[in-house]
């Protein structure tokens, strides 16, 4: 199914209705020049999606991040499972003043190239996983990257894969809440008095 831009923008926005501004910051950072936009087309060697390329034009490197209130960052050394650091995903943007690395296109475009996979335009990332990106092809199919080596095509189109990961994080803010309600309660127990 082919979007218009509108589409596409209007779909995003929709994937983020649930999502409770009292739990995530959503940000996002200024659109790109057509310089930028130009040199990622010849980095990865095909044009960007035309809907994907104007939702950047409006809302850059959308990030969806769990505030630090009610998800802590976890403190050095500190040991849990994988998911209990995966506090926010990025929707990558293209280069543009005020656009951190971690959040650009061209970042992790450099990182699949130098992994043997160009081709790929990354377009997704979990914040605090280090091993996997969703990213789309030239034939525009979206294609899911684990340790920059196994290549998996999906089904479903970029806003399908946007929807399933917002669903995700959602579910692992309320499973950390519901992880850090269990930590305060033992603590409380051990209290003497």
């Amino acid at each position: 199914m082919t979007m218009t831009a509108e589409q596409f923008h209007q779909r995003m926005w929709e994937i983020l209705d649930p999502v409770d501004t009292e739990h995530f910051e959503v940000v996002a950072a200024p659109a790109p020049d057509a310089e930028a936009i130009a040199g990622l087309e010849a980095a990865v060697g095909f044009p960007l999606p035309s809907a994907f390329a104007a939702f950047c034009q409006r809302t850059n490197g959308l990030c969806v991040m769990a505030r630090e209130e009610v998800w802590p960052h976890a403190k050095e050394f500190e040991v849990g499972p994988a998911w209990t650091f995966w506090r926010g995903l990025v929707l990558l943007g293209i280069d543009a003043p005020e656009l951190p690395e971690w959040a650009s296109i061209s970042a992790q475009q450099r990182q699949l190239a130098e992994a043997g996979l160009p081709g790929i335009l990354p377009v997704l990332k979990v914040v605090g996983d280090g091993s996997r990106i969703w990213g789309v092809d030239q034939a525009g199919t979206v294609v899911a990257i684990d340790d920059l080596t196994d290549v998996e095509p999906l089904a479903g189109d970029l806003t399908d894969l946007y929807a399933e990961q917002i669903a995700d994080l959602l579910q692992r803010q309320q499973d950390m809440a519901r992880r850090l309600a269990e930590r305060a309660a033992r603590k409380q127990r051990k209290l003497p008095g």
